[in-house]
């Protein structure tokens, strides 16, 4: 029972998101189960929706893990610091504008 709670909750609360998709996808199954093993029809129009359903709510609340919480709307300025460069190669630009012609 903890582990469902869990689940379906989110910092606390319970999700209304995850609580749709989970019963959305609870009904999928069991139409599944029961075309599968009792010849029992389900509408193709049903089923399609409930996997819609299931797969926004789902996306819904995958999106909710990388979004932004809200603590600051305004980004944090870091101190400049100075830049250290590095030369590793120096490029010899005489041979660009034809002051070295061997050819």
């Amino acid at each position: 029972m903890n582990f469902l709670k869990n689940m379906l909750s989110s910092e606390g609360k319970v999700s209304s998101k995850r609580f749709v998709t989970f019963i959305c996808l609870l009904f999928m199954l069991i139409g599944y189960t029961a075309n599968l093993f009792w010849d029992f029809t389900i509408e193709s129009d049903l089923f399609q929706s409930l996997q819609w359903i299931v797969m926004a709510g789902l996306g819904f609340t995958a999106a909710e893990n990388f979004s932004h919480n809200g603590a600051s709307s305004e980004p944090v300025e870091e101190d400049p610091a100075p830049t250290h460069t590095t030369v590793t190669h120096e490029y010899d630009y005489s041979e660009e504008h034809g002051e070295h012609d061997d050819i």
